[in-house]
């Protein structure tokens, strides 16, 4: 079993263009990290794609610093695709996101530009939206963003936010952490202990008993082998 986190940026597609197409934004970079069974890294993934529909947003320029000049030369969208799930290759996978916007814009885009493959189709259906995961662990309602998850981990955020392969990285250690509940307990105690307050004390294995399971099951199992 494969792991991959994804991030995704995005263009959003100015009115003169869009006349009456439902296409809102441009897939413009794609950052991912290839994870074993283990959720150790093994490979890490990034490209620019050169939107069809108008120039670079200056909001979206500011707030990601990809600029008209670094996408010239980039793949349109198709070999762009085609390019990544080469990449991605074969055999199970599970994919993540910090929120499900990521794989709504590979099926949106997608279905506007008449791009269809199977690693897309197994995208749809192996997909988890680690954002939520992570605030049920947590043992809140409200959905925090990635710095902030980065932060409550102790963690110093690497890169430059709101970069594809930057957002990526980080949110992969964030996931590697969640899945060996001894540590994430140690890490998280002081962010835990504050939402336990109102919970009579229990523990986060008390709180997602499910979810450790396995997890600790297979501790179990490795440390017999």
């Amino acid at each position: 079993m494969k792991h991959i986190m994804i991030d995704l940026e995005m263009n959003k597609i100015k009115k003169q263009y869009r006349d009456d197409k439902k296409l809102a934004n441009e897939l413009i970079e794609i950052g991912a990290v290839k994870m074993d069974d283990d959720f150790n890294e093994v490979d890490r993934y990034q490209s620019y794609v050169m939107p069809d529909y108008g120039k670079m947003d200056s909001h979206i320029i500011k707030l990601t610093g990809i600029t008209d000049e670094k996408l010239e030369g980039a793949p349109r969208f198709k070999d762009a695709m085609q390019d990544f799930e080469k990449w991605i290759g074969g055999g199970a996978v599970t994919f993540y996101s910090w929120s499900m916007a990521d794989i709504r814009q590979f099926q949106t885009e997608s279905a506007f530009k008449e791009y269809q493959s199977e690693t897309l189709r197994k995208m749809e259906k192996n997909w988890i939206d680690f954002q939520e995961e992570y605030s049920r662990l947590l043992g809140i309602d409200k959905r925090i963003k990635l710095k902030q998850a980065v932060s409550s981990a102790d963690y110093d955020f690497k890169g430059a936010q709101h970069t594809a392969l930057a957002d990526a990285v980080n949110t992969a250690e964030i996931l590697k952490l969640s899945k060996n509940p001894q540590e994430f307990e140690r890490v998280m105690k002081p962010i835990l202990d504050l939402f336990r307050k109102d919970q009579g004390g229990s523990t986060l294995i008390d709180m997602c008993p499910e979810f450790f399971a396995e997890a600790l099951k297979k501790d179990e199992t490795k440390k017999k082998e």
